[in-house]
């Protein structure tokens, strides 16, 4: 996979999706006299949060690429020789086009309504556990009826209501749990500690 695919699906993704997620979180990032400290502080969530997010997307790209490939050593069509040779582009095939669904959802779902709840000082497990269930329930709606229409035969319910938990762990989750966390502990946002 050559590195043009880089500019074409990433960079015009992550140019809208970053700054997006930035500004956002400025409505959570807002402190009483704010030092640059205390602003770089109320970012920390946010970082945290995604640096989770993201590896954990390569670690669960790398497992499934890694069972792919060996599957497909299994079937014939690679041999044992051509894995250090074809798995990393396969692997950086489907990092990036993991991206290109992922950063959207974080930066224009996850992070606005994570920092609307720390903003207006409501952020709970039991808020993010909610939420999770819901975002839960919609992937796998979605994810169902897409392949309804595009895959023969369609996967069940079940898969799809299987597979999505393992998004929400991975994308829906770190940046919540991070700022609960970091709040939890006053070291942020002492006025919306719970």
């Amino acid at each position: 996979m050559g590195t043009e695919i880089v500019f074409v699906l990433i960079y015009p993704i992550a140019l809208i999706c970053l700054p997006a997620a930035i500004w956002f979180w400025s409505y959570a990032a807002k402190v009483d006299h704010p030092s640059r400290i205390e602003l770089a502080k109320a970012y920390v969530p946010l970082l945290v949060g995604f640096a989770v997010s993201m590896s954990g997307m390569a670690l669960l790209t790398y497992a499934e690429c890694e069972a792919d490939f060996t599957s497909m050593v299994h079937d014939g069509y690679y041999t044992e020789a051509q894995r250090p040779v074809y798995l990393p582009g396969r692997i950086e095939g489907q990092v990036i086009l993991n991206l290109v669904f992922v950063l959207p959802l974080i930066c224009f779902g996850v992070i606005p309504w994570t920092a609307r709840l720390v903003s207006t000082g409501r952020l709970r497990s039991g808020g993010i556990a909610i939420r999770a269930m819901i975002g839960w329930l919609v992937l796998s709606f979605i994810g169902w009826l897409f392949s309804l229409g595009f895959i023969v035969p369609p996967y069940p319910l079940l898969h799809s209501l299987t597979s999505a938990v393992i998004s929400v762990l991975i994308y829906g989750l770190p940046v919540p749990l991070a700022a609960l966390w970091l709040s939890r502990r006053n070291w942020i946002w002492n006025s919306t500690a719970s």
